[in-house]
Formats: structure tokens, C-alpha cells, sequence
């Protein structure tokens, strides 16, 4: 729940700016929109139309589950906002959409333009992203094509998760909850745990054919395999057969191709034959860095891997696949979580900070997803999950700025179809934002270019 004092959150959002005057306020603005979720008015929700729709791909990254939404919310919001100029003179972010219909930022259209607002004051103008072409295709059995690969690169191959139940199942996830409400929603064409191979096969032709049309040549593609852990066997292969399988047909079935993977950790041995695969990229999403809460929050894969086991393995894996391929994920805040968590900003920023300096300075990346605080996880199930504050957001992304710099350590590179995501940082976090905004790695143009993709971007002005 959001804090209902009398102090509206634009009014925050200032204090904050005056209080860490060397953070781009785009950082402040959009962790704080990841924090709270935002809300559609119906106009907004009519203006989503023919935009790229959230997909759902893994998470649902709601604040609410999927059977309260009246409005059909789940099938036409868009995936990501575009925050740009307004009050704030914004540059350009992009925020991963979460529902949140007691949040307080709403999207909606005041006189012809989308926007962003905070108790009555519009607070900066919104662009949603079109579609791109492939996303109205379909297989020969009805199925979307966009529920097969998701913004031209996520692939879950496995919606499910072999972790069952408390006992196993990572405290922040609701991977299987999310299969679970897509299936009983009856909006989804896809309702099966695992994806065809062939149908990957045949829509990453349709993303190439559409990279083709957007940038004018052939360009090199970034796709993201990912899915449920395996503990055992599915469909007669362990894990790695599984996921291998995949891994080489879509490497060597088209040109340029990046391929990345997220799995649990895997040992040397291991990932070098996925690199003869084709494996490009391993993200081994450790979740976060304390033992203690590790142990906590992610039960399976202690039992499964541990903690030691998780750390040297990814040190091992740059060995693997060089510097800045080794890119696991932590979800920022969930070292704060009830009970067990750290009570104050300061012991959770050091706690992960410590773990940054660690990882990176063997060349991993680091990357973060903001804990969204799913009704459907056992953390908040259990346990009432304020929202974490907003200085820990500011001090964490600007330690692993400093850090970044410290080893120099590659820009974000995403490679993505979408002109848009190739630019700015990834959607669910700040951390790459900050990079941008610090070093100003946007191409002069970029406002056009955000236009020219935007919904419906013929009415946008240039600047």
C-alpha cells in the first residue's frame, strides 16, 4: 500500500530531488513508479490500443492479481511507459508496467496527450510503444505469436517451475501462480507449460523479417531463453538437454544471432557445453547476495546449488563466456523483506553493495529487477510487505554506478528489435538508466526516434 499521508507524491519526489541532487531524477521518478505500480484511467486504456501489450512472459509483475481486474486490464495495457520532458524536464526512460489500482500515478489523456499523473498534476508526458508487425501474426494452431517470443527477444520456454511450495519455491516468484492466472484467465492462446520448438523457430524468423523492416538492413538479435528450474526430467531430458536443445536450434537457425540463458547456476564443465551449443550469455539469477537471506527467500535453490556453490560458479562462468557475458539477476529490495530482512536502508544498501564490488570486480554484471511485491508470492502472503523507501534505490544504483566505472566494465548493449529498448535501459530497473543518463549515451535524435515509435506517434511533436 502506498503512503496515504497528506503530502502528495509529487511533493515527495521533490524532496528527493533537493535531497540527492547528483541522481538523475529519472532514476528517482521511475524507481518510485516501480515501487507503487501506476493505474490506467479509460481513456488511457483506449489510447494502449495497437500498442505492445504486456506479455506476461514469466512474472506478472502486478500488484493485483489477474482475477480482479475488470476492464480486461491484462490484455491491453502496454508492456512499458516512456517518460519524457514535463515538469521534471524528463529525459527519455522506459518503466516496466505493474498494476496497481491504489497507486498514486495515473496514466491518462488530458487535452489529446498521454500523461503521467500525481494528484491532480500531470507530472511528465507517457509514449507507449507500437507493436511491431509480428505481434498480429499467429501459427497455424491459433497460438500468438508475441505469446511465443515476447518483445522480439524474451522466450519462456518452461512456464513453470519445478520448485513446489513453500519449502522450495523462491519467497519473491510467482512463476507458477502467473501460469496458473493466465490459464484460468481464458484471454491467453497459449496455455501450455512448454513451447514448441518449432513455433520459437518460426516466430524468430517473423522477428528477423521484422528487424529487417525497421532498421533498414540486417541486424544482429539478442534473444533470452528462460524458464522453470527441472530437477529432474522433463519430457524425458534433465535440464541441460532440455534447455541445450533450444539453445542450438535457435543459435544456428538464423544469422547474428546472441543467445542468452537464464538457469540456475551451472559448473564450469557445464556451461562450456552449452558454449558449444551456441550459448552466448548465462544468467545465473542469484536473487540476493546475504547468506542468510538466500537461504530464506530462495529454499530450492540453497538445496539445490548453495550459496558457495552459486558465487564460485559465476566467477567461473566469465572464464566461460568473458566479461560481461555473465549477468545475473538480483531483485532489488527483497533484502528489506519481512521478517528476516534488514531493517535499515543503510545494512541493505552495504549488504548488496558488498556483493557488486565481489561479483563485478570479476568481471559479472551485476543487473537488478525491482521487487514488485506479487500478492500471489509467499513473502507477501505471509508477511505484511510495506513498500521498500526510495533511498535505498538511490543509494543502491548509485553505488553500482561508482562500481561500474571502477572496472570499467562494458555500456548496457541491448541489441533488441525494438529501436526503443536498443537505446534506453531495461524496463523493470534503474540501474542501467543511471549509466545512460550519467554518461549521455543517447543518440541526439532520440526523441525522434521515440516518436516515430510511439502510439500513435503521426500527432507526437519532435521535441
Amino acid at each position: 500500500m502506498p503512503d496515504m499521508s497528506a503530502k502528495p507524491q509529487h511533493a515527495v519526489l521533490e524532496e528527493y530531488f533537493q535531497r540527492y541532487p547528483d541522481t538523475p531524477r529519472e532514476v528517482i521518478l521511475k524507481s518510485d513508479l516501480l515501487r507503487y505500480g501506476q493505474w490506467f484511467t479509460d481513456a488511457a486504456l483506449l489510447a494502449a490500443s495497437g500498442s505492445l501489450i504486456k506479455s506476461y512472459r514469466l512474472f506478472s509483475y502486478d500488484l493485483v492479481p489477474m482475477k480482479e481486474l475488470g476492464r480486461k486490464e491484462s490484455i491491453r495495457v502496454p508492456e512499458h511507459l516512456i517518460l519524457l520532458g514535463g515538469q521534471f524536464d524528463l529525459r527519455p526512460v522506459l518503466v516496466q508496467t505493474s498494476l496497481a489500482p491504489d497507486s498514486p500515478y495515473v496514466i491518462d489523456v488530458i487535452n489529446d496527450r498521454l500523461v503521467l499523473c500525481n494528484d491532480g498534476q500531470v507530472l511528465c508526458e507517457v509514449r507507449f510503444h507500437i507493436a511491431p508487425p509480428y505481434y498480429a501474426q499467429k501459427t497455424a494452431d491459433g497460438t500468438r505469436f508475441h505469446e511465443i517470443i515476447a518483445n522480439g527477444f524474451f522466450i519462456t520456454i518452461f512456464r513453470y517451475c519445478q520448485f513446489w511450495g513453500r519449502e522450495e519455491e523462491c519467497g519473491f516468484c510467482d512463476i507458477n501462480a502467473n501460469a496458473r492466472q493466465m490459464k484460468h484467465s481464458h484471454d491467453f492462446t497459449l496455455t501450455a507449460p512448454i513451447k514448441s520448438l518449432d513455433h520459437i523457430l518460426e516466430v524468430a524468423h517473423a522477428v528477423t523479417n521484422d528487424a529487417y523492416i525497421l532498421w533498414g538492413q540486417p541486424v544482429p538479435l539478442s534473444f533470452l531463453l528462460s524458464g522453470g528450474t527441472i530437477k529432474e526430467e522433463l519430457h524425458g531430458k534433465n535440464e541441460d538437454e532440455f534447455y541445450g536443445e533450444y539453445v542450438e536450434a535457435l543459435k544456428w537457425d538464423g544469422a547474428q544471432r546472441f543467445i542468452n540463458l537464464q538457469t540456475n547456476a551451472k559448473p564450469k564443465e557445464v556451461l562450456r557445453r552449452y558454449r558449444t551449443l551456441g550459448l552466448d550469455s548465462h544468467h545465473a539469477d542469484m536473487e540476493v547476495w546475504d547468506r542468510r537471506l538466500f537461504e530464506w527467500i530462495c529454499p530450492g535453490k540453497t538445496h539445490r546449488v548453495g550459496w558457495d556453490n552459486w558465487v564460485r560458479w559465476l566467477i567461473d562462468s566469465v572464464d566461460v563466456f568473458g566479461e560481461g557475458a555473465v549477468k545475473p539477476l538480483f531483485v532489488a529490495g527483497i533484502e528489506m523483506a519481512r521478517p528476516h530482512g534488514f531493517t535499515s536502508v543503510t545494512e541493505a544498501v552495504a549488504s548488496t553493495t558488498a556483493g557488486m564490488e565481489y561479483l563485478m570486480s570479476h568481471g559479472v554484471i551485476v543487473r537488478f529487477n525491482q521487487w514488485r511485491r506479487a500478492p500471489n508470492t509467499f513473502l507477501v502472503r505471509e508477511y505484511m510487505q510495506p513498500a521498500v523507501p526510495l533511498d535505498y534505490y538511490i543509494q543502491l544504483f548509485s553505488n553500482r554506478y561508482e562500481i561500474w566505472k571502477k572496472y570499467r566494465l562494458p555500456l548496457p548493449n541491448q541489441n533488441q528489435l525494438l529501436p526503443v529498448m536498443h537505446y534506453l535501459g531495461v524496463s523493470h530497473a534503474a540501474h542501467e538508466d543511471y549509466i545512460h543518463l550519467m554518461e549521455n549515451t543517447y543518440p541526439p535524435n532520440i526523441i525522434d526516434i521515440i516518436n516515430r515509435y510511439s502510439v500513435p506517434w503521426e500527432s507526437l511533436p519532435s521535441n
